[in-house]
């Protein structure tokens, strides 16, 4: 195949939406194409809000492993916390069963819960929200 046929096919792919091609001709020969985008992505800047003078003083109580969650120790007892619930630090707030281990969930801060992010025997991955304490 002549250079400038080849030349052509190359400059066609580039100002193409395709990311790969592979041809093959008559005679055997095969051509293979693959195109890096990650040079032609288009980034707009994302607009930082500014909060001045407002602090939030909420934490969060994330998940320290995958697992299901389970807000009371029995399904006949209390939920461990409620919202509006007072905790201290090390207090259980769920249980969250890994690999048929029931792991009490402590809490890592004092506060009031404000919001509680899981329902009970919802799955959970590592670092997923649990609850939010004021």
């Amino acid at each position: 195949m002549e250079y400038e046929k080849i030349k052509q096919i190359m400059d066609e792919m580039s100002n193409s939406k395709l990311t790969s091609m592979e041809i093959e001709f008559k005679d055997g020969m095969k051509i293979s194409m693959k195109k890096d985008n990650t040079n032609n992505q288009i980034c707009t800047p994302i607009n930082s809000i500014e909060t001045e003078g407002v602090e939030d003083s909420s934490k969060i109580i994330t998940s320290p492993m995958v697992g299901t969650f389970y807000s009371k120790p029995s399904p006949e007892e209390d939920d461990y916390v409620t919202i509006n619930k007072n905790i201290n630090k090390g207090d259980t707030v769920c249980i969250i069963e890994a690999m048929k281990l029931m792991n009490e969930i402590e809490s890592e801060y004092s506060g009031k819960i404000v919001e509680i992010y899981v329902k009970n025997g919802q799955t959970v991955e590592y670092g997923s929200k649990l609850f939010r304490i004021e």
